[in-house]
């Protein structure tokens, strides 16, 4: 299940969103009998300095319980350049800073990490739009530490609110608890239901 929401003026634009994957395996004696539990959600807000240049403020949580992880949140902000803004496509490239609060059932750390990003959206022909993010967030308070997601999707529209939706997910930490995978990878299909323009 997911949710997504963007409101953009001439010289401002604010995102939000939620997620949630659930998968179990019903056979007998699966290990593991879940196969996935996530949920996570966030903003970002940006606003134009100048035509190119933009400043940002942004938090987002997670949770995924077979990794152990109850909750990771990040706050955090920094500036944004537009490479490319049209009609068609839309290419960012951020940096700035975030301070990180993981609380896992084995341990809790705080630190405060670099943000260094880029957000891709491309429209393809009339009905699907394609988009793709990569980020890195190394970890200031100890070299060589460091989180990474990326995501990259399609939608592709069936009927004026209904369309066809593609995504792949992954997020990647380099000191997860003893006994837990470094990366989170999640695949995803399913319908697509828009409101708005």
């Amino acid at each position: 299940v997911a949710f997504l929401a963007t409101r953009q003026t001439l010289h401002d634009k604010l995102g939000a969103y939620a997620n949630s994957v659930y998968a179990s395996n019903d056979a007998p004696g699966a290990i593991p009998s879940t196969t996935a539990n996530t949920a996570g959600g966030g903003f970002r807000y940006d606003h134009d300095i100048r035509n190119r240049l933009f400043a940002f403020v942004a938090a987002d949580f997670f949770s995924d319980a077979l990794q152990g992880l109850n909750i990771r949140a990040a706050e955090g902000g920094g500036l944004g350049f537009h490479a490319i803004k049209n009609d068609r496509t839309t290419l960012d490239f951020l940096g700035g800073l975030n301070y990180t609060h993981e609380n896992y059932t084995a341990f809790t750390r705080n630190f405060v990490a670099l943000t260094l990003g880029e957000d891709l959206t491309h429209k393809i022909g009339k009905s699907t739009v394609l988009t793709q993010n990569l980020n890195f967030f190394p970890d200031l308070n100890n070299t060589g530490e460091f989180r990474a997601t990326f995501d990259f999707g399609t939608v592709t529209r069936l009927t004026h609110r209904l369309g066809w939706q593609n995504s792949i997910s992954d997020i990647y930490v380099t000191n997860p608890p003893a006994g837990k995978r470094q990366n989170d990878l999640v695949l995803t299909t399913g319908l697509n239901l828009s409101f708005g323009e």
